[in-house]
């Protein structure tokens, strides 16, 4: 059985030379090396598992020493040589950077939170990491090998990001001011609540905005060159065409799947890790979602080898899991309108017309309290405890989870069921519901108790809300203006 590891407190021996020393597991609290002349050097020291809390480095040699799996919280590095340092899964919290150097440092799988950055030259090969709700202000990051970087909540500006390799960035409710980005990189990027407008882009030798005029030509040209990820995200933060993404995304599969393992791996999980973006973030209309999750579950992906297909299956997963946790909200709930879905209710009784009253009284409420014209049908019923299933606006069938789910525990599943496409006779005609006011009504909405308790669906008010098999089976949705 294995021991835990026990901390042991650093002793400042007043020793200037604590090079090549094991370090592990070593508390570091309240010191200050400002006023220490020379400062101590770490040259190669082991700082694996360690914590520092409070501690003022100030012209340390730290060359090629290791920080694994450390803890930095409320310390300052000042003109601190980190050069070909390897700092991976570190987190820090509260610290305060600048004019350290950066030379060939390896930073891997970090977490930096409220952190400040001035005045630094990275020259380092960065990768997984995380900044949220930092500052970094005149940064520059020239030579420096970058990659899968998410910035939440940050500003940045004055800052230069345009010389370097930087791939496969995200930006959510972040502040750009005065940033460079490169041509090569910058439509690889995931945006949310961020303002794009005025970034910098290097192109072509020279300093262009961020507008659809300059870059129409340059993103077209992405598809000639097989980068269907950019040319597609391009679409989606910058045209914002979502009519004509679904296509260009059942092209990019059928193109990506005769080219080779590897190339085609990356691009395929990176288009499928940006639609979760999106979708999680409510960057995506309910019909674009629909479409895409319906090519997904129509794309043969038993061409690739096994151990693809795993990693495909996942991020398909993933993005009806978004929908069907309810992680939307009422912006997409709005875009599905004059659209329909089947909704499906498992009741707690075995007579049917108990079980019809239960639910259409239920949808009568739901319908009249939201101020929408009382038009669904059941279109199918089921015999054990009943199962019926409605045809409803969409509206409707999205607002229900979310408005019971503070109540229990729904399982919530949406379908695409062909074999009830061809009751399309039953389907609902001209469904037109005004949003306008949706988000005032939800907030304000109270379903009485007692239609609760008079429902008698399992788990003693609501069981098993689906529309059939998750968002892929979902919906299958009708558009009602065709």
């Amino acid at each position: 059985m294995s021991e835990i590891t026990k901390f042991r407190k650093f002793i400042d021996n007043q020793s200037l030379t604590r090079e090549k020393e094991d370090l592990t597991y070593t508390v570091f609290e309240k010191l200050n090396f400002i006023d220490e002349l020379p400062q101590i050097s770490f040259f190669r020291s082991d700082f694996r598992g360690s914590k520092f809390v409070e501690v003022q480095f100030y012209k340390n040699n730290f060359d090629r020493a290791d920080f694994i799996s450390a803890v930095f919280d409320s310390c300052l590095f000042k003109e601190v040589n980190i050069a070909a340092s390897e700092i991976k899964n570190c987190y820090f919290n509260n610290c305060e950077f600048s004019l350290n150097d950066y030379a060939n440092t390896s930073i891997q799988e970090c977490t930096f939170e409220n952190c400040n950055f001035e005045n630094e030259q990275f020259l380092v090969n960065m990768k997984n990491c995380k900044f949220i709700n930092c500052t970094l202000h005149k940064c520059q990051f020239e030579r420096s090998t970058t990659e899968k970087m998410d910035f939440n909540h940050c500003h940045i500006s004055e800052s230069n990001m345009a010389t370097m390799h930087a791939e496969n960035y995200s930006f959510s409710f972040c502040k750009l001011e005065n940033v460079s980005f490169g041509i090569s990189y910058i439509f690889g990027y995931l945006f949310h609540e961020t303002d794009i407008s005025g970034l910098d882009v290097l192109y072509r030798g020279n300093s262009v905005k961020m507008n659809i005029e300059n870059f129409s030509e340059y993103i077209i040209s992405l598809l000639s060159h097989q980068r269907f990820y950019e040319f597609i995200n391009a679409n989606i933060f910058l045209f914002k065409k979502f009519d004509e993404i679904p296509d260009h995304f059942s092209h990019a599969l059928i193109e990506l799947s005769k080219i080779n393992n590897s190339t085609r791996k990356l691009q395929i999980t990176y288009i499928l890790d940006m639609i979760s973006f999106y979708t999680l973030n409510n960057q995506l209309p309910y019909k674009f979602i629909c479409e895409i999750l319906k090519r997904l579950d129509q794309f043969d992906w038993s061409i690739f080898p096994f151990d693809e297909q795993l990693v495909y299956m996942s991020l398909h997963k993933k993005i009806e899991m978004i929908i069907t946790n309810f992680q939307y909200d009422y912006s997409f709930i709005e875009s599905s309108a004059n659209s329909t879905l089947f909704l499906t209710f498992t009741c707690k009784t075995d007579e049917y017309q108990e079980a019809f009253e239960i639910t259409s009284n239920m949808l009568d409420e739901l319908h009249s309290k939201l101020g929408f014209p009382k038009k669904y049908n059941l279109i199918l019923k089921e015999k054990g405890s009943w199962i019926l299933t409605f045809v409803v606006a969409s509206t409707v069938g999205l607002m229900l989870p979310k408005l019971f789910n503070d109540y229990s525990n729904i399982y919530f599943n949406f379908v695409l069921k062909n074999r009830l496409l061809k009751k399309a006779e039953l389907l609902l005609d001209n469904v037109t519901v005004n949003t306008e006011n949706i988000s005032t009504v939800i907030e304000t909405l109270q379903l009485s108790s007692d239609l609760f308790s008079k429902a008698g669906l399992t788990n003693q008010k609501l069981d098993t809300l689906t529309a059939s098999e998750a968002f892929k089976k979902i919906v299958s949705r009708v558009d009602i203006n065709v």
